[in-house]
């Protein structure tokens, strides 16, 4: 069973951090669970302490670790159950300090915060703190200080952002958008606050000792105010300016000392903690794989022998495959970041899919392997040699000091599955050789051939953006925009082979096969390319079928059918056609623009519109195409549509960020619509 958690009381909700932990190694008993703050975890102790004070601990002075409590391993089926307690995120730091007075002459500590923030990496500071006070003062009240402070870290300010807000703001070139909804509850706070203040006073009147203090401070801040040193009278002038609301700012004040706090904004669901996806793209990219003689596995190995890395990883972690990342000698915290970098790899950056954190174990040792195996698909970061020694533990071993991949040898071919002929595989393969040997393909340099797919194209795409030092957010969203293409081939494939499926609407799936607009998701709309598409990842799709990531996908798509604020058309479609399609005919073309006219109206659906159009991929720019098209009406709905856009708060500031030409151009048309 994975570890699970009490409950707790009911204002679970309202807390920042759950739990504190505190562990340490005692050369009597090994590793201890000395103190779990506020109650009981409800976990096995000795499990927590392994799991808090990792292998080679006492050779370094400080380490970090992660792992979470309260997973659930799938049944047969690959359903996890929904019911249970939340997934916590446990942030852990390790520290040594050397002593000659006592035996083995170090003391190793550990304290861990268990939160169900994700982005647990803002605790580290206030943690580094906290030990250090804890060697100093070894006692429970220590941690009370630390449990109190992190839950007073004010967060009442910071918008609750949708998922299309969220995606907005995360590909936002404006680091001011969504401003009006950080001053909105800021300028609340100061009401309230104002209103506490008053409050204070008119109890002073009645009260002639406190209305003495009052007077007293009264007379201390004109003097002050007079000097011009008054604290707080530059902040409350510009404390909205200039401020990149991709972050929240607040604070914690912890033993008198006050420690800034950035809470990210655009966290996906699947994005845990400061991790860096480029330094896991950059290490297994390098090394190519040996050919061998064995049979080649079908989910995992879909270019043959020679199939790259990185795709042999991707493979892996869609058709959840047991992945461990083996890091002998390095630091626990370093490969429990390739652990979290593998989990938005194959959940498409954070945001496509669900269910990888679930079963991530960022750090973990030999005293957890029946927790670990029994999960059907785990991803696991070790620092012992010994896994290696057993592949009937793992089917996929990431080594991180050499850079190589290997597929476990016990890992079995399974029963039925796509035999591909042997001239393709050898085709394939010898196409993913061209590939990786030349990472600098440019799309000025010749279009890749009929049997090159989203494979070749995904991997010249991110080693180009790599070479030219793209971001971190840059690099997940090409990861995202692979996923979101391979899952649009998924329900097309159910589709075919059965007649339905629940990831789709029929309906657009049977359309996809005729000319037009109406095709399905993101495919592209050439029917040749899209049915080589299916049949190249068709083991992969047979793999992926069934996992927990699948059912999640599922479940997420008829709850999304049910919350979208657009219905009847496939948004994300449409933008598809008009950002790549050149064969669209002038009836096309006015049909998506007359269903967009239609179909935007509320300010909901604008900004439903607009998280399918990132301003980091171009904005308006699809769209703002049609203010050139020769057809009138065309210009015409490309108008209503721009003064709608226009009315939503992010939309303004699309409209104003597009090219000046298109701005002049918007003007101009409305001017001249309004007139006739």
């Amino acid at each position: 069973m994975a570890t699970s958690i009490a409950s707790g009381d009911g204002d679970a909700q309202e807390r920042n951090v759950e739990y504190i932990l505190l562990a340490e190694f005692d050369i009597d008993q090994g590793a201890i669970l000395k103190h779990q703050y506020p109650r009981p975890t409800g976990a096995d102790d000795s499990h927590l302490a392994e799991l808090m004070l990792p292998d080679g601990a006492h050779d370094r002075e400080s380490d970090w670790t992660m792992f979470f409590l309260n997973q659930r391993a799938p049944d047969d089926d690959g359903r996890v159950p929904d019911d249970g307690p939340p997934l916590l995120h446990v942030l852990n730091l390790v520290r040594t300090k050397h002593d000659k007075e006592v035996r083995r002459g170090a003391i190793v500590k550990a304290m861990a915060v268990c939160t169900r923030h994700r982005f647990i990496h803002i605790y580290q500071a206030i943690l580094m703190l906290a030990l250090e006070n804890y060697y100093r003062v070894p006692t429970v009240d220590t941690l009370a200080e630390l449990y109190t402070s992190v839950n007073q870290m004010d967060l009442s300010c910071m918008p609750q952002l949708s998922r299309h807000e969220t995606t907005i703001l995360r590909f936002s070139d404006d680091q001011n958008m969504f401003e009006e909804r950080f001053t909105q509850l800021e300028g609340g706070r100061r009401l309230a606050d104002t209103l506490s203040r008053d409050a204070e006073r008119l109890e002073a009147l009645h009260n002639p000792a406190l209305a003495e203090l009052a007077a007293s401070a009264s007379e201390e801040s004109a003097m002050t105010s007079r000097r011009g040193t008054a604290p707080d009278s530059g902040r409350a002038r510009g404390s909205t300016r200039n401020k990149d609301r991709r972050f929240f700012d607040t604070e914690i004040v912890y033993s008198g000392v006050k420690l800034p706090i950035r809470v990210p904004m655009t966290v996906y669901p699947e994005e845990i903690s400061d991790f860096s996806l480029i330094q896991l793209l950059t290490t297994f990219a390098g090394a190519l794989q040996a050919p061998s003689s064995k049979t080649t596995h079908p989910h995992l190995e879909s270019s043959g022998q020679y199939t790259h890395p990185i795709i042999l990883l991707m493979n892996g972690l869609l058709t959840q495959k047991r992945v461990i990342f083996l890091g002998h000698g390095k630091p626990a915290g370093e490969v429990a970041n390739y652990v979290l970098a593998a989990v938005a790899l194959g959940s498409g950056g954070g945001g496509v899919l669900r269910g990888f954190a679930n079963r991530a174990f960022p750090y973990t040792n030999l005293t957890n392997l029946d927790t670990l195996l029994s999960f059907s698909g785990y991803i696991a970061g070790v620092t012992n040699p010994a896994f290696e020694e057993h592949p009937e533990w793992w089917d996929l071993l990431c080594n991180i000091n050499t850079g190589k991949i290997t597929v476990s040898p016990a890992l079995t071919v399974p029963s039925g599955s796509h035999a591909k002929s042997q001239a393709d595989s050898l085709r394939r393969s010898l196409d993913s050789v061209s590939l990786s040997r030349n990472r600098s393909f440019s799309s000025r340099e010749g279009k890749p051939d009929k049997w090159n797919n989203l494979d070749t194209e995904f991997i010249q795409d991110l080693m180009l953006a790599i070479e030219r030092h793209y971001g971190e957010v840059a690099i997940r969203a090409k990861v995202e925009n692979y996923v979101r293409r391979f899952m649009s081939l998924v329900p097309l494939y159910e589709f075919e082979r059965s007649g339905s499926t629940l990831l789709g609407d029929p309906a657009h799936i049977a359309a996809s096969d005729k000319p037009g607009i109406d095709g399905y998701s993101i495919s592209p709309g050439d029917k040749e390319s899209r049915d080589h598409d299916i049949a190249f990842y068709q083991s992969r799709i047979e793999g992926f079928i069934g996992t927990q990531a699948y059912h999640n996908a599922q479940s997420d798509y008829q709850s999304m059918q049910s919350s979208s604020f657009i219905r009847g058309i496939d948004i994300a479609h449409m933008v598809y056609c008009l950002r790549n399609s050149t064969n669209l005919d002038v009836n096309e073309v006015e049909a998506i623009y007359k269903r967009l006219d239609e179909q935007v109206v509320t300010d909901d659906q604008v900004t439903e519109l607009l998280a399918s159009l990132p301003q980091s991929q171009g904005g308006l720019q699809p769209l703002a195409y049609g203010f050139y098209h020769p057809s009138p009406s065309i210009r015409l709905y490309t108008v209503r549509l721009f003064e709608k856009i226009e009315g939503n708060q992010a939309g303004a500031r699309y409209v104003r960020s597009t090219n000046f030409f298109h701005q002049c151009a918007f003007s101009n048309l409305r001017y001249a619509f309004s007139c006739s």
